[in-house]
């Protein structure tokens, strides 16, 4: 039966998936939701665990779980070139049964109202996004809306550089107005294997699309990333000065 919305999640069977997953499953959306979730790497034998762990969706939520017991991903000896994945976003994305496609990495996590606003947002638009949140993965905490990275079109700190940002967790898609570009989810622009993400915002930042303007993301700090002591800074301007320990599971 077809969904009125998808959501993807590649993993690396992280344990923070059961929250990213379970967040899905207390949305305040009545209408029929298909979960997709890939594993792209499980060095520690985590994805049965984690599958079962998942089995009280609700009734109008469906698990779609693909293990393929390889990864597409050249980090861990595939193909692709996207570090982060491989090509599961791209085939995930054209494996769900709905044409809106939302996406989710398997450390954040989405506030109830996510895909409820969401999709009100995308009516008539190729594509929409929600604000998000600064959080501390490891406590579940949400910190401080993020107002300069995930801000959208010719907006932040990547305006310059980039004609703005929008993180993947949140991003809503109408997948069938937007096929041409599926498949950069698993291509890298970078020798490093990351900015997957900036190949299709800079393919996303021309169509038409709205902000549901409301902060409904929380995204997972790591202090290994190359943004953090910049979000840092951020947050203290805001009166905010978190303590955060090493990220739990962190991939960088």
């Amino acid at each position: 039966m077809k969904h009125d919305v998808a959501v993807v999640v590649p993993t690396v069977c992280r344990d923070s998936l059961i929250r990213a997953v379970q967040s899905v499953y207390r949305q305040n959306y009545l209408g029929r939701i298909q979960v997709l979730v890939g594993v792209d790497f499980d060095p520690e034998k985590r994805s049965g665990r984690l599958r079962k762990a998942l089995d009280d969706a609700p009734d109008n939520v469906v698990l779609t779980w693909l293990d393929l017991h390889y990864s597409t991903s050249k980090r861990h000896g595939g193909v692709h070139d996207c570090r982060f994945g491989g090509s599961l976003r791209s085939a995930l994305t054209l494996l769900a049964n709905a044409e809106m496609i939302v996406y989710l990495d398997d450390d954040d996590w989405l506030h109830a109202d996510h895909i409820a606003q969401v999709l009100a947002a995308i009516e008539g638009k190729k594509w929409a996004f929600a604000y998000s949140i600064y959080a501390d993965g490891n406590t579940a905490e949400g910190l401080c809306v993020d107002e300069i990275e995930s801000v959208g079109v010719d907006m932040g700190v990547y305006r310059q550089k980039f004609g703005g940002f929008v993180r993947p967790s949140g991003l809503a898609i109408n997948k069938m107005k937007l096929l041409d570009l599926v498949h950069l989810w698993s291509c890298s622009p970078f020798p490093s294997g990351d900015g997957e993400d900036r190949l299709i915002f800079d393919r996303l930042r021309g169509e038409d699309h709205a902000c549901t303007g409301n902060a409904t993301v929380y995204c997972a700090l790591d202090p290994k990333d190359g943004m953090h002591e910049t979000r840092l800074a951020y947050m203290a301007g805001k009166g905010v000065s978190p303590l955060l320990a090493a990220k739990a599971g962190s991939v960088r």
